[in-house]
């Protein structure tokens, strides 16, 4: 087991930061990891002089300490403008491109990128370059929505941030700014031109501003590793610093990735696996990881945000069947813990309610048999809303931010469970959010309350939430937020030839020729290149040992490494094998409890099961032919998938409706006129044509409930009426093909076969269809929608068992035949097999062709009934091997892939690739 992480010894930057806050400056960082950093080495720096009690330290990033500057300024000046929030300059960007609506996909991205043109130009001093035409239609366009922003601006007495900067030098040379006698930048890559001029302009009014000089290590060790994939890359770097902690249990190491957001999945799976095993056990306590990622998450993907952030939602709007699953499930509408289990039984039976929308109302969701007390919440909640006006009023942002507390704790929001340190953050994080978005009222605008819940889901998607961090020794972040700090030991994954430099596109609303002039990022490949080499000459100086290294290959071919990896080794191809990291590292034996790897090998049969039980119908051997494991899942773990309702008539409901519908077609309790029951009576309603009546009559019955239930809808009643139309197109088609057939009487519908065993394996069969031929004999059909062939009864391991099975084992006397009616668009007609096709069955040559290649015979029944008894064999002794079939076409339509997890494996592959029809 890794060794408790502690206070970590100070690194030369930090000291160099302690004796400048000590001697007055102000310390001001690139980003905000830096400026945290910073901190909390500040303060390990007093504990370890004794220091109980110590100020706040002047650290800032840059955009902390502007805004610092800014709130100074405006105590002594009352006529600044009213600086606007970045959201508020985003609604401002909305209103003066509404002229422009029609012709943009998104009013919103368009905004967002005109919001960041205005920031480059003003970070690049460039905002006079507006007065001159730009001649490219985009540009333009964003020319005069700039020009009307600057209006209303300076007619409201507001102003962007992105103006921050030239403010505050006036400010600095008017002398209203209480400046400090020095400022130590830290961290900074490179300096935008209107940062330079600011700093101008503060060494003009006497403060000394200077940049932080890199901290070169004492000595450097750089080692180059080549593995053969991301994952290969991430388990040798994972090892690796588990090797560094074991050695010092103190140390401090950075993870860079060009974009560590990249591959957050997939990094914390292999750090989790190499570095903290222990924490895949659910029964464990739960510990400080010994590596955490500095990049945050949008806030909208916190859990417990999520869920407040859904609720909303769902008072007004329907939530996609997914998310209502996952809200259910959650625990934060929960006031206790046997609630979970409840919901949880409630939401598989509406899965199979039979819906034909995946999604749902919350007032519509009530109408179902809801758990008692989870519905009198939501009902309070709806009640709450409803007299708020949430449904059809108007109000402010102020307004409905208010209401939303109400609303929350209405339904139980945030849950009976005891709040963790990283919830409790992310609560008063929601409370900061609300409090933002309720400054959108500067525009004088009412919203409903469905356009607020939309902006309040938008805006915690864009803000970024970061939990404090507790330090741990491996700290995983991108290339540019590493600035500013430095480590023991530097690992940097992901430098090949695609990731590094970090490339990008021109801004699509500047000319790209004023981009190149400016030398603005991602104008060329060149300024992406040398800001790279600043950034990696950086990292290398950061630490006294650094590991580069890049995977082989990725999705889309094979990798190269970075060609800035040239500046740093002799022969950057000759590299050490990522492998030959991860098999040195001594993982097993340092497993909790310092016990290794129990391997155990076992049979694949279970216990046998219990021959006096019916092991349901034909798909449990269907089931054991494609993968014995399917079948053991289904029957033996009573397993069933999450169903999941799909826009309109899922193949099965459609299935069911044609099988309900031809059964009643059949059956001798019809009234008349629509009673048919042979092939007399068929013909007979066709020469009278009143076969399309009589079809009518029974696909209107089949829809009945259906139309009752989903009629209201304006959609749902047109396409249920679409679907009728099909049906008897269909329908139509295939009693016509019946129609040329010899002569018949449909003699069973949905029969259930008795006394079936297979052996010793007792099942439970019902034909759909069983009709008496012209020569006393009898003939199984089975009805299909979808592709069919005989060759699925081929084999020891047939595809389709159902029909051999029922010729084989199904008791039927004087069996001729057995067939598909495949009832398909373009492909309607027998498939199968039969004894006297042409005296039985049909005239028609060309139909017959393919039923009288190989006429069913006993040699046939006989090989089915040896193939079928060697499966329910195999089942009955506990057969249960993971075996799929076919390989991953197999797995591709299997129900319980999170059992077997063979895709984890290497026994099939190109499982999540695999593609291909449905079957």
């Amino acid at each position: 087991m890794l060794p408790l992480f502690d206070s970590q010894p100070q690194l030369p930057l930090a000291e160099m930061v302690g004796n400048a806050l000590a001697d007055g400056a102000v310390v001001v960082t690139a980003n905000a990891r830096s400026a945290r950093a910073l901190t909390f080495q500040y303060a390990e720096q007093q504990r370890a002089k004794g220091v109980e009690m110590w100020p706040s330290p002047a650290i800032f990033d840059w955009d902390s300490w502007l805004g610092q500057l800014w709130q100074q300024l405006s105590a002594v000046d009352p006529d600044l403008p009213l600086l606007l929030t970045p959201w508020q300059e985003r609604a401002l960007w909305k209103i003066v491109q509404q002229v422009d609506a029609p012709l943009v996909v998104s009013l919103e991205g368009i905004a967002s990128l005109a919001q960041s043109a205005y920031a480059l130009l003003s970070n690049f001093r460039l905002q006079g370059e507006r007065n001159s035409t730009w001649l490219e239609t985009d540009a333009e366009h964003f020319r005069r929505w700039a020009k009307t922003f600057d209006q209303r601006c300076r007619d409201r007495k507001w102003t962007s941030r992105s103006d921050l900067v030239p403010l505050l030098s006036g400010a600095a040379r008017a002398g209203k700014l209480s400046l400090p006698r020095q400022i130590l930048l830290v961290g900074f890559d490179r300096f935008t031109p209107a940062q330079q001029i600011f700093l101008q302009n503060l060494r003009e009014s006497g403060v000394i501003a200077d940049d932080s000089p890199a901290a070169a290590p004492e000595a450097t060790s750089r080692k180059l590793v080549v593995a053969n994939d991301l994952r290969e890359e991430l388990l040798a770097c994972a090892s690796w610093c588990r090797e560094k902690i074991l050695a010092n249990p103190v140390i401090r190491i950075g993870v860079i990735a060009p974009d560590a957001g990249s591959i957050r999945a997939e990094a914390e799976r292999a750090f989790r696996t190499v570095l903290m095993p222990q924490s895949f056990d659910l029964a464990a306590e739960d510990q400080p990881m010994p590596f955490e990622f500095s990049l945050g998450v949008p806030l909208a993907n916190v859990p417990v945000i999520r869920a407040a952030l859904l609720l909303l939602r769902w008072i007004t709007q329907p939530l996609p069947e997914e998310d209502i699953s996952w809200l259910l499930l959650s625990g934060y509408l929960h006031v206790e813990a046997s609630e979970r289990e409840a919901l949880a039984r409630f939401d598989f039976r509406q899965r199979d309610s039979g819906a034909l929308s995946p999604e749902a109302k919350l007032e519509t969701f009530m109408s179902s048999r809801v758990p008692a007390s989870f519905a009198a919440r939501m009902r309070k909640l709806l009640e709450t809303a409803r007299v708020d006006g949430a449904f059809d009023g108007s109000g402010t942002y102020t307004q409905w931010a208010d209401l939303a507390e109400p609303l929350l704790q209405a339904a139980a929001w945030p849950g009976y469970r005891t709040p963790d340190s990283v919830q409790f953050q992310a609560q008063r994080r929601w409370q900061r959010l609300l409090d933002e978005v309720t400054l959108l009222d500067f525009a004088g605008r009412g919203i409903s309350f469905t356009a607020f819940a939309q902006a309040l889901e938008k805006h915690a998607q864009e803000m970024i939430f970061t939990p404090e961090s507790h330090h741990a020794p491996v700290q995983i972040m991108g290339a540019l937020e590493s600035s500013g700090q430095s480590f023991d030991a530097i690992w940097f994954l992901g430098a090949d030839d695609s990731q590094w430099p970090l490339t990008g596109k021109p801004h699509p609303l500047i000319p790209a020729w004023l981009q190149r002039s400016a030398r603005m990022p991602h104008c060329d490949v060149a300024t992406d290149t040398e800001l790279a080499r600043v950034v990696t000459q950086r990292i290398v100086e950061s630490a006294p040992e650094c590991v580069f290294s890049y995977a082989r290959q990725n999705k889309e071919g094979e990798l190269r490494p970075s060609p800035l990896l040239a500046n740093f080794f002799d022969e950057p191809r000759n590299a050490e094998a990522a492998s030959s990291l991860h098999e040195q590292s001594n993982i097993a034996n340092e497993l909790p409890n310092g016990s290794g790897l129990e391997v155990l090998v076992l049979r694949s049969e279970t216990i046998s099961w219990p021959v006096e039980l019916s092991a349901g119908g034909a798909d449990t051997l269907k089931r054991q032919a494609a993968c014995p494991f399917q079948a053991f899942a289904a029957r033996r773990l009573q397993a069933r998938p999450l169903n999941r309702t799909e826009w309109g008539l899922d193949a099965a409901q459609r299935g069911n409706l044609l099988h309900k519908i031809i059964e009643n077609v059949w059956s001798p309790e019809t009234p008349e006129p629509w009673r048919m029951t042979s092939l007399d009576d068929l013909k007979h309603m066709i020469a009278i044509q009143q076969l399309d009546a009589a079809l009518q009559y029974h696909i209107e019955n089949a829809f009945r409930d259906l139309v009752r239930d989903h009629g209201g809808d304006v959609w749902m009643g047109a396409y249920l009426e679409s679907e009728r139309t099909r049906l008897l197109t269909r329908l139509r088609e295939w009693m016509l093909y019946e129609a040329k057939r010899h002569s018949f009487t449909v003699e069973k519908r949905e029969e259930k076969l008795l006394d079936v065993s297979v052996g010793a394996l007792k099942l439970n069969l019902r034909a759909d269809r069983i009709d008496e031929l012209n020569d006393g004999s009898h003939l199984l059909i089975d009805y299909k929608t979808g592709d069919v062939s005989v060759s699925q009864w081929q084999g020891v391991r047939p595809d389709e068992p159902q029909l051999p099975l029922y010729a084989a084992y199904g008791n039927i006397e004087r069996l001729s035949g057995l067939l598909f009616a495949q009832i398909r668009a373009g492909q309607t007609g027998f498939v199968g097999r039969v004894a006297n096709a042409p005296q039985t069955l049909l005239a028609d040559t060309a139909a017959l062709r393919s039923l009288t290649s190989q006429p069913y015979d006993e040699s046939m029944r006989d090989q089915w009934e040896a193939a079928l008894l060697q499966l329910a064999e195999e089942f009955l002794r506990g057969e249960a091997s993971v075996d799929p079939k076919r390989g991953a076409k197999t797995c591709q339509y299997c129900d319980f892939p999170g059992l077997c997890r063979i895709a984890e494996t290497e026994r099939v592959s190109g499982i999540t690739d695999a593609g291909g029809d449905d079957e």
